[in-house]
């Protein structure tokens, strides 16, 4: 897999708190790990909303 070089301004204490979160020894590491949670939850939080009422306009509608 061929990685992408780039450049971004972080708050060092919120890279810190995710890095000691993830296990991660690096920021770079820190980065990964933290994409591919959020890629993770995001196909996750689709199966939800196909298999189940949650997310639909009318979820909470009053029976």
């Amino acid at each position: 897999m061929a990685l992408v070089q780039v450049s971004a301004r972080l708050d060092p204490a919120k890279l810190r708190r995710a890095q000691k979160a993830l296990g991660a020894k690096t920021a770079s590491e820190t980065l990964q790990r933290a994409l591919d949670l959020v890629a993770e939850k995001a196909a996750h939080d689709r199966i939800i909303q196909r298999y189940s009422a949650v997310g639909k306009p009318d979820a909470f509608a009053e029976s």
